[in-house]
């Protein structure tokens, strides 16, 4: 038997997080997050969060290049990059220490595991030929629910919320503020021997 889902956020009624939400944020650059569909069923996936809290945002789910066929055609008419640590990525760093900072009006974001992520880079090498953007310092994970593949690894939402902070100024307060309700009511519901686990490794 499934569980009733809150009718706004979509968590399960035990998880709502409705009372950690703030008012959407209005970001210019158009955030488009490709998500690997065993992403979406699960709990912790912070897309969700993102899709409550950004006004301009879009999810397209798929792993293959005929999944992203659509997408693929309406990025070739704006100027777009993909968010990935690569050797020929332009690192975003702190608005005041920025001279030339790239014109982007949609930012490209994968969202799954590394594993998926490679899979999906692999079966769309169209996405590397778009330009890179990375970070050149990283703020510290505070998703401390959903295990690091990478030492430098970000969960979705933090990532996207980094970039915001940094190419329009743009408070990431809100987006962790989320985060941080997600993970307060998904700990309320784990045995205690999982939340300990979980502590000690904070």
């Amino acid at each position: 038997m499934k569980r009733p889902l809150c009718n706004h956020c979509r968590f399960p009624e035990q998880t709502c997080v409705c009372k950690f939400l703030g008012k959407p944020l209005k970001n210019h650059c158009k955030i488009l997050v490709l998500q690997h569909p065993s992403e979406v069923k699960v709990a912790k996936n912070t897309v969700r969060l993102l899709s409550l809290q950004l006004s301009n945002l879009e999810v397209v789910v798929g792993e293959s290049e005929t999944d992203f066929a659509q997408v693929r055609e309406q990025l070739q008419s704006v100027q777009c990059a993909l968010l990935y640590p690569s050797e020929r990525a332009m690192t975003l760093s702190a608005p005041s220490e920025q001279a030339n900072q790239p014109l982007i009006e949609t930012l490209v974001v994968l969202d799954g595991t590394w594993k998926k992520v490679h899979k999906m880079l692999m079966l769309n090498p169209w996405l590397m030929t778009l330009p890179h953007v990375s970070f050149a310092q990283l703020p510290e994970n505070q998703y401390h629910i959903r295990k690091a593949e990478q030492a430098f690894s970000l969960s979705t939402l933090e990532a996207t919320a980094h970039f915001l902070h940094l190419y329009e100024q743009v408070s990431p307060a809100p987006l962790y503020q989320a985060l941080a309700g997600m993970i307060e009511q998904q700990t309320r519901q784990m045995p205690e021997h999982v939340k300990q686990r979980y502590l000690r490794d904070e």
